[in-house]
């Protein structure tokens, strides 16, 4: 993986900061890989979490501390993320095949990419269901397959690729609710890289304030030099 500092976080940050969450994620994925964003979008949608909580780690540490409302009352809930155990899940190759057995007949598959999901548009939910499985099996959306199959080509993609559908187990202390909330690993490494970004150009801001350096001055200097000056400034 590549290295990330501050200039790369930087223009990562400034990349991202004017897409929609779908295509932002290539974009990260693409900084993580060191590719071009065409190749990350054709990546696994499992895979390409994996491989963002692996550039969190590089960026943040192991553990993430986030947060999300109680369904049952709204309380705010601390959710701790344990980013290492996501970076740790199976990845697959781009465009690589597997396959279910229903009622004894294999059925081939791919995996769903981000690719996939930008194409989809504003499809309403059954609809973009549809699409997508069509997609991953590569047949016509109309074509019959049956429940039984639909199902069970669903349920063999989570097992194959369990990074992009992490379900986070939560207990509210307000109203003793047990609720399982779905895990978003591109936003909450995005959230991370903002968090970064705007501390990164408040450094800049105060540094070059006092000294006359440029952003590029700024961005040169290590992270223990660079705190060591905006002490020094006050």
């Amino acid at each position: 993986m590549p290295e990330l500092g501050s200039r790369e976080l930087l223009a990562l940050w400034e990349a991202g900061s004017t897409q929609d969450p779908v295509r932002r994620a290539v974009t990260l994925l693409a900084a993580a890989r060191g590719g071009p964003a065409a190749e990350a979008a054709t990546v696994d949608v499992g895979t390409r979490d994996v491989l963002l909580a692996g550039l969190f780690r590089q960026v943040a540490g192991d553990q993430a501390p986030a947060c999300a409302d109680c369904p049952g009352c709204g309380v705010v809930l601390d959710v701790p993320v344990d980013v290492a155990a996501v970076a740790a899940l199976p990845v697959h190759g781009p465009g690589e095949r597997l396959s279910v057995l229903v009622d004894g007949a294999e059925v081939p598959f791919r995996l769903p990419t981000t690719a996939d999901l930008i194409a989809l548009g504003g499809r309403p939910p059954d609809q973009a269901r549809a699409a997508l499985l069509a997609a991953c099996l590569g047949t016509e959306p109309e074509a019959a397959r049956g429940a039984e199959a639909e199902a069970a080509v669903e349920t063999a993609m989570e097992q194959a690729a369990p990074g992009g559908a992490i379900d986070l187990q939560v207990a509210c202390p307000a109203c003793g609710l047990d609720s399982s909330l779905p895990l978003d690993v591109p936003a909450l490494l995005w959230a991370e890289i903002e968090a970064q970004a705007s501390a990164l150009m408040r450094d800049v801001h105060a540094l070059a304030a006092t000294y006359g350096w440029t952003e590029a001055d700024v961005l040169d200097l290590s992270p223990r030099r660079r705190a060591i000056y905006l002490d020094l400034a006050g």
